[in-house]
């Protein structure tokens, strides 16, 4: 088995090639239709991919969001010049690789017509070729690392249409793909997660659900290479090939047997049209299909009974395959006749009067599609063209959320790319490339601090503190010490002199906690959090009160440390004062920290106690 991976990961900061902030803002939104097409590339060729999607034509419908896109999104007017910002991480990260960025960046089209951006291609550029990452299995050799605009997000597709939002069109993006030499799908997960945790590092990325895509190619000994996108989560990887080799194992084993059965030799294709068989029909898919202008379309496949049932993946049998070909033509699926009729509605009657319009033998399988006659003809002739191709295809195929893969469109190749004329081709200067390394170079310094700092906690501890993200936002006043804030935070509160334990388990613990209760953590920043902590260790209030405290200061942004703890009545009982309660009181440790637990300190209150009793 071989294995290649591509990730794709958004940076921070405005779009690739507006000014426009991506964010999650109301604001109104503009709506416009549009129809694409397909062009030639620079060698005069039409992309499949394409061809295969111009065959859909389908009309798409965008949502433009007022507060996120303007008129180079919806492709009213040309890119303005590059994200300097975008081009400094990518330059950033090829120096973290060990990748050797290119003389000049050149930006390219790529065509896309399937309505995920409006020009009808993606722009994307080579910054940097070759270098390494070292994984537990050792380094793996980097092909190249480039910068892309994002697609826009679909909302909805229906027959003949979809509709996107293009909130997201034109967010930058890095892509680092590998060469295929990973051997295993654990091997895969290990590398994902290595480039991830690079990423991550530099702080020039985004975080969080969506934010970051692994695409994988695989391929096996009389296979075939197959891309599989959109890989969301990282513990799904080595599922995810692993189900890919047994995949094409078994659909190899299935179509040798196809064709040993019809001795090498594909059959003519016939499509016949037996919708008034199903004039009657007391199937409800049929019978409100045929109400408007579908008919019912089948075509027979000699010698196939029983292979179209035979499991390849997980809950996916051959017939899936043949359908997911199918639905490529805009069909909601197709029939198969290893599956069970009466699931469906079908009457014995009916079946049988199928089976004798088709002329079929008992050793004979069909397919049957029930649409607009055109899009049924074009569907049913791509699943009888990929049932009757003996080998694994070259393909594009989707994830699913369980580690299976679905077939999408043809595998894209040198076809869909030509030159972008309304980018000017970008120098790249030794300033920049100084940029980069100085860059990259504090980045390290700052993991080799980070590592230091975390060496004086617990691993759990430390793990959850790594980890964090999304509880606070970076200070203004502050200089990020870190890739996010909570780090940041870490860091600075060490420098100031705080307790680390104390500030890891307020950022982990305790803002997790508030999170999960559904307070606005992110109303905190660094510079707020470290004047709580601070507070805290001078005595302002005791550790036991921080969870109130900071759940005060989120909820009202002019809050201090002090305010806060005064309008709860969360003030520390401490020194003298303390003394004097536990006098008055006459309660031993435990009756004084059930009552006064938010307000006193046990270890000094056990002190107390101790020295009154001598």
């Amino acid at each position: 088995m071989m294995c290649g991976l591509e990730i794709h990961q958004r940076l921070v900061g405005r779009k690739l090639f507006c000014s426009c902030i991506p964010n999650d803002g109301n604001g109104g939104s503009e709506k416009f239709t549009r129809r694409l097409h397909t062009v030639r590339s620079e060698l005069g060729e039409v992309d499949s991919t394409a061809k295969a999607e111009a065959t859909r034509s389908r009309t798409f419908l965008y949502n433009a969001p007022l507060h996120s896109t303007c008129l180079v999104e919806s492709d009213e007017e040309p890119p303005h010049p590059l994200s300097p910002s975008a081009l400094h991480a990518a330059l950033t990260i090829c120096s973290l690789l060990s990748s050797r960025p290119v003389d000049e960046l050149y930006v390219m089209r790529k065509s896309v017509i399937d309505g995920s951006n409006t020009s009808g291609f993606q722009r994307t550029a080579v910054a940097g070729l070759g270098g390494a990452i070292q994984t537990p299995s050792g380094p793996l050799p980097l092909q190249a690392i480039c910068i892309e605009e994002e697609s826009a997000g679909i909302m909805e597709a229906k027959d003949g249409s979809a509709q996107y939002d293009l909130s997201r069109l034109g967010i930058p993006l890095v892509e680092i793909a590998t060469f295929p030499d990973l051997r295993s799908g654990k091997e895969a997960q290990e590398a994902a997660l290595a480039i991830g945790k690079l990423l991550r590092k530099t702080g020039m990325v985004s975080r969080g659900i969506g934010t970051i895509r692994q695409d994988l190619n695989i391929s096996i000994p009389e296979g075939a290479r197959v891309e599989i996108k959109g890989v969301q989560d990282l513990s799904l990887i080595a599922l995810t090939v692993d189900l890919e080799v047994q995949r094409q194992e078994k659909l190899i084993s299935v179509l040798n047997e196809a064709k040993s059965r019809l001795s090498g030799k594909p059959v003519p294709e016939s499509i016949f049209d037996i919708t008034d068989t199903f004039s009657s029909t007391q199937c409800q898919m049929v019978s409100k299909a045929l109400k408007g202008k579908a008919r019912v379309l089948a075509l027979p496949l000699p010698k196939y009974a029983g292979l179209l049932g035979i499991e390849i993946s997980p809950n996916r049998r051959f017939g899936s395959e043949l359908a997911d070909y199918a639905r490529a033509f805009g069909v909601r699926g197709l029939v198969h006749s290893d599956e069970s009729m009466e699931k469906y509605g079908f009457s014995v009657d009916e079946i049988s009067e199928l089976r004798m319009a088709l002329s079929l033998k008992q050793e004979d399988a069909f397919l049957l599609v029930v649409a607009e006659e055109k899009k049924a003809r074009a569907a049913l002739s791509a699943a009888f063209g990929r049932a009757m191709n003996f080998s694994i295809i070259e393909e594009t195929r989707r994830a699913s959320p369980d580690g299976t893969s679905s077939y999408m469109r043809p595998l894209p190749g040198r076809a869909r790319m030509y030159p972008e004329t309304d980018v000017a081709p970008i120098l790249i200067t030794k300033e920049m490339l100084a940029d980069a390394t100085e860059a990259a170079s504090s980045i390290l310094a700052t993991e080799e601090e980070t590592a230091s700092a975390l060496s004086s906690l617990n691993a759990e501890l430390a793990a959850q503190l790594s980890a964090a993200k999304g509880l606070l936002t970076h200070s203004p006043a502050h200089k990020s010490r870190a890739p996010t804030p909570e780090l940041s935070a870490y860091l600075a509160a060490l420098e100031d002199g705080i307790d680390g334990k104390l500030a890891a388990s307020a950022i982990t613990n305790t803002l997790q906690s508030l999170k999960r209760e559904g307070t606005g953590t992110r109303t905190l920043d660094e510079e707020r959090l470290l004047a709580a902590l601070a507070a805290c260790q001078e005595g302002v209030f005791a550790k036991a009160a921080m969870q109130g405290v900071l759940r005060e200061m989120c909820r009202d942004a002019s809050a201090t440390p002090q305010s806060a703890a005064t309008s709860l009545s969360l003030q520390k009982i401490t020194g003298s004062a303390l003394a004097a309660l536990i006098e008055r009181e006459k309660l031993d440790l435990a009756g004084l920290m059930a009552k006064y637990r938010l307000r006193v300190d046990a270890t000094e209150a056990s002190e107390i106690i101790k020295k009154k009793k001598k």
